[in-house]
């Protein structure tokens, strides 16, 4: 049970954060006036743009994913060069219609049959390929995730960041880890397939189609394509922003839950279900008005996108009545130009295509940023764990045997002096016992003692063997009995655990024995 010192500090901790997290929810979501732009000059559009800021996430995230070492490289090499074949297998198959409108047209029944057979096996070559790509961009996606949460719980579980994170001023850091990185690496590999192909395939079917329709066919989809991209830059900006807030209105919400179900027996006891509702239905009615503004924000985008490909066909058309129109093909038969129509309509479409699936990435971009906003947060906030702890290992360290504050001062992240200028020494073999009324500070001297915390000012002194410290509040860790007794398996710069023998007698002293019968065994 906690005393009520801490139960005050965690009331406190707890109000606060929960008005925090609902103020940072309807702040987040309500930074983008009626046009879209930011209506605060606090920095927040600096922290989700979709600019140079991604780009410098999507830097970080590119060297962490290289340090990692995870064969990423070569999967990706490997994406692409099958793309490319595929590209090649899908080129083959958009000219068979061609084939088919010169066979049709001139009635060769004998050339028909063959066309027929080759179009066939092209078709479950080009399905095959689909099927391949798909898989290798899944493999992709799994192996960036495993890597970029590999990276982080090396970081996030480690002695003084857990705690200085966890009980920090960054939201959900277990969503972060666990859902927005898969969610990222997913993105990440399914914009990445499609953008790092685009250079090769704009500039082959931009010389196909200037081979078609002469300079003005590629001139005219380049056009088609600025004033599309420029548009979709417009109105994707101000959408992060509201995927960012989603995301944290989503941990919020499922937090709550987590919260509840740990606490079950507490709030059952209390009868404080109506309590709890009120407060879920609160969370989700946060969760859902995000989403609607997210959906809303996505309308105008996916409206744009869609307009944007299905004019593609219209712009091909054009593309080929002006070498028409122009008599550049008034030798060619019906069945010719039909032919010569088919081949550059493919070829245009399929241009346009290229740029259209450019265009398309931006509701994927916008997706990506969210995420990766939130996870390089969760890096930087353990950027900052690592300095701070850094800094507390040093006036932490170990000089003698015994336990000591030498001018100690201790201040709440919240800014509250706790202790000030505090001279102890507990030499080995001594007790001591620490009183005082509720939020006098008992509890936060122990967190300073165990580098939980950083002094304000003066050091503490522990010696770096012999000392090891029990919270309050048991904590029962996943595993075998053998595991619990011996958790967490190693401190004092030794790896300890405990004999079935020596466990016996342990569970024994406190009255316990008989947790082995019924687990059936230590393991």
């Amino acid at each position: 049970m906690y005393d009520s010192e801490e139960f005050e500090l965690l009331a406190n901790s707890w109000r606060s954060d929960t008005r925090a997290s609902t103020r940072d929810n309807e702040e987040c979501a309500a930074q983008v006036d009626s046009d879209g732009h930011s209506s605060k000059k606090d920095g927040f559009g600096e922290h989700f743009a979709v600019g140079l800021t991604l780009l410098r996430r999507i830097r970080r995230i590119g060297r962490v994913l290289r340090a990692a070492r995870a064969r990423l490289g070569l999967w990706s090499a490997g994406l692409i060069a099958g793309k490319l074949a595929a590209e090649m297998v899908y080129y083959y198959a958009g000219m068979l219609p061609s084939e088919f409108y010169r066979v049709l047209g001139d009635r060769d029944s004998a050339a028909f049959g063959p066309l027929l057979a080759r179009c066939v096996a092209v078709v479950a070559v080009a399905g095959a390929c689909r099927a391949v790509l798909d898989y290798a961009n899944g493999v992709l996606g799994v192996a960036m995730r495993h890597a970029l949460t590999q990276n982080t719980q090396a970081r996030y579980l480690r002695r003084g960041r857990l705690y200085a994170v966890a009980s920090g001023r960054i939201d959900n850091p277990d969503q972060r880890i666990a859902q927005d990185i898969e969610r990222l690496a997913r993105s990440a590999a399914d914009v990445l397939s499609e953008l790092l192909l685009a250079p090769f395939l704009v500039a082959y079917y931009t010389v196909r189609c200037w081979t078609l329709a002469g300079v003005f066919g590629p001139v005219a989809i380049y056009a088609y394509f600025i004033v599309g991209a420029t548009a979709t830059q417009y109105v994707m900006a101000p959408i992060v922003r509201y995927v960012v807030a989603q995301e944290k209105a989503e941990g919020d919400f499922r937090f709550h839950h987590v919260r509840v179900r740990e606490c079950a027996e507490s709030i059952a006891f209390y009868g404080g279900e109506t309590a709890e509702r009120e407060r879920a239905n609160a969370a989700l009615t946060q969760v859902v008005d995000t989403q609607y503004r997210v959906l809303w924000r996505q309308l105008g985008l996916g409206l744009l996108t869609q307009v944007f490909s299905y004019m593609g066909s219209t712009v091909s058309y054009v593309v080929i009545a002006v070498p028409i129109f122009l008599g550049s093909y008034d030798g060619l038969s019906g069945a010719e130009l039909s032919s010569v129509i088919s081949r550059n309509a493919f070829v245009s479409l399929y241009l346009i295509y290229r740029f259209s699936v450019i265009i398309e990435q931006a509701k994927r971009v916008v997706e990506l940023a969210g995420y990766a906003a939130r996870v390089v947060q969760l890096w930087e906030e353990l950027d900052r764990a690592d300095a701070s702890t850094d800094a507390c290992d040093v006036a932490c360290a170990a000089v003698d045997s015994d336990i000591a504050a030498v001018e100690l001062s201790v201040i709440t992240p919240r800014g509250m002096v706790l202790v000030s200028n505090l001279n102890v020494r507990v030499s080995a073999g001594e007790s001591l016992v620490v009183t005082g009324p509720p939020g006098s500070g008992k509890t936060s001297l122990l967190r300073a003692f165990c580098g939980l915390w950083r002094p304000a000012r003066g050091e503490v002194r522990v010696p770096q063997a012999g000392v090891f410290f029990l919270p309050q509040a048991p904590y029962i860790a996943g595993g075998s009995l053998r595991e619990q007794l011996s958790y967490p398996g190693e401190w004092g710069g030794c790896t300890r655990s405990c004999s079935d023998t020596e466990a016996s007698r342990l569970l024994a002293i406190v009255g316990l024995a008989h947790i082995i019968r019924r687990a059936g065994n230590m393991d």
